[in-house]
């Protein structure tokens, strides 16, 4: 599935949209350039999921985790870590906790690990618009149906 998102709020409006496909355990793959969309998309998650608090980059701090209800939102940016690093941490705290959504910005290092997951490739396209490209492994075909 291929979305054109024109300006940061749709950006927002579209993770919102997002965010009603997600269930419990759920990992979220985003790739993309730095300035691409990722951050603003998961605020956007959030606030799709009941979360009204401030979502912010977890660049610095590697997980940022909001909860709302019953459920946790696992924000997580692999930016800075390698492969040698990333086998380090103990990401299954994180990725098959029972009662969390993982969204995990720089994803792509992931994907050798993963059996299951959603994934957003953002791309520019100029200043204000963006290309998601958005695709799945190890669902439902029907997963994305609905979106």
């Amino acid at each position: 599935m291929i979305i054109t998102s024109k300006s940061t709020f749709q950006t927002r409006s579209l993770g919102k949209d997002f965010s009603t496909i997600l269930k419990k355990r759920d990992i979220v793959l985003l790739e993309g350039q730095l300035g691409g969309g990722k951050t603003t998309f998961v605020k956007g998650l959030a606030k799709g999921l009941g979360y009204k608090g401030e979502v912010l980059s977890p660049s610095y701090t590697l997980v940022r985790r909001y909860k709302i209800n019953k459920i946790v939102i696992n924000h997580i940016d692999l930016y800075r870590l390698d492969k040698k690093s990333l086998s380090s941490i103990d990401m299954e705290e994180y990725l098959y906790n029972e009662n969390s959504i993982s969204i995990v910005e720089w994803g792509q290092k992931l994907k050798p690990y993963l059996d299951k997951y959603l994934i957003i490739k953002f791309s520019f396209l100029n200043m204000e618009k963006r290309k998601l490209v958005i695709s799945q492994k190890g669902h439902n075909k029907n997963k994305l149906k609905n979106l």
